[in-house]
């Protein structure tokens, strides 16, 4: 029987728990063409939910066509330009087709063909010889208020904010003027550095001033986890107490990849030895240890400053962290000097600050605190 839990990509069908409610205002947001800003800490299933709300929209036969550009690794205009271009077969199977109407909408720029040597499928990109980006970039937008005239569309640009790091002068305020001007397309600008991210969407200097609803992405609630794993586990004949999922959910903070990545290991496990507390143990610090190369160069990449910090934060439970007696703890002198560290630390996304500062990496933590003795 094949392991139902996914850890590595994205996560769609019955490997995907819940998110019931946030698949359903998604939905509402494509039907009615409202541009959404999608964002959360790393691998909370971003993309794994946008995958699955388009999912849902093809098992509901929706006349909807749905898109996904992903940005990550994207440096510049040009990449943006390509990866869309590429995402066009979304849109239209027939590939025939799909360069017959591209070619009909372009005006003298050539297209190159290629293959993805992983998948076979064919996509189509612009020369960029002797045109300027400029001119590529509208006749893209074209394409897609084109092909939004047909039917309503839904395209979602993930890692969005990647784009913040072009150097093409005027690149945000010219994709703003063209996606203002597509009252059929939902577009969904996802991504995980959050500073990065809500600062494009919520700085009145920025383009993207206002464009999309916010649409912050929680954690999984325990009480989802429970059915899901019960259900899974099921197939099995394994009865799977609701205490241990309990358990195992609260070790990993609900963390959605890592409790994917748990149970991918759990599930192999023989039935007849049952969910004792030493193999729950042992699976964790199989997790642990599997990272320990990882994590170890993370931590020797640190000042003494920033390793300081990150005990600061783990002895405090990231609260009350300029207290005169939790900074002697770690031997920091001075309140400014944490401050600045914990923004060097958050802006290399170790730490992320709600309420309080969070190591965002569940595991690192764990690591930190064998490794530091805690």
């Amino acid at each position: 029987m094949q392991n139902p839990f996914a850890f590595s990509n994205y996560v769609t069908g019955e490997s995907f728990c819940n998110r019931k409610r946030e698949l359903s205002e998604l939905l509402k947001y494509i039907k009615g063409s409202q541009n959404v800003l999608l964002f959360s800490h790393r691998r909370y299933g971003k993309s794994s939910l946008i995958w699955q709300v388009f999912r849902n929209i093809k098992g509901k036969e929706l006349d909807i066509g749905a898109m996904h550009v992903e940005l990550y690794g994207t440096i510049s205009e040009k990449d943006f330009i390509t990866r869309t271009f590429q995402g066009l077969t979304q849109l239209e199977s027939n590939f025939e087709k799909l360069l017959k109407s591209v070619s009909k909408i372009l005006k003298n720029i050539r297209l190159n063909l290629s293959i993805d040597s992983a998948t076979g499928r064919t996509s189509v990109s612009p020369s960029f010889e002797a045109v300027n980006e400029k001119i590529i970039l509208e006749e893209l937008m074209n394409i897609l208020s084109k092909y939004s005239q047909k039917r309503k569309l839904v395209i979602a640009l993930d890692e969005f904010q990647e784009i913040a790091s072009y150097t093409e002068e005027g690149f945000e305020k010219r994709l703003r003027s063209f996606i203002q001007q597509h009252p059929n397309i939902c577009y969904i600008f996802s991504g995980s550095q959050q500073h990065l991210i809500t600062e494009m969407f919520s700085s009145n200097n920025r383009a993207f001033y206002k464009l999309a609803e916010s649409f912050p992405l929680d954690k999984i609630e325990t009480k989802h986890y429970i059915p899901w794993v019960q259900n899974l586990f099921s197939r099995k004949n394994v009865q799977f107490p609701v205490e241990i999922i309990e358990d195992i959910v609260a070790r990993f903070e609900n963390h959605p990849m890592y409790i994917q990545n748990f149970l991918f290991h759990l599930w192999d496990e023989p039935e007849e030895k049952g969910f004792s507390p030493e193999i729950i143990d042992r699976i964790e610090n199989t997790i642990i240890e599997k990272r320990n190369l990882e994590y170890t160069v993370l931590w020797e990449s640190l000042s003494i400053n920033q390793k300081k910090t990150l005990k600061l934060i783990l002895l405090n439970n990231g609260a009350n962290l300029f207290n005169t007696d939790s900074l002697k703890s770690v031997n920091l002198k001075t309140g400014s000097l944490v401050t600045k560290t914990l923004s060097s630390l958050m802006k290399k996304e170790i730490i992320v600050k709600s309420e309080i500062y969070m190591i965002q990496d569940i595991v690192f933590k764990k690591w930190l605190q064998k490794t530091l003795s805690f």
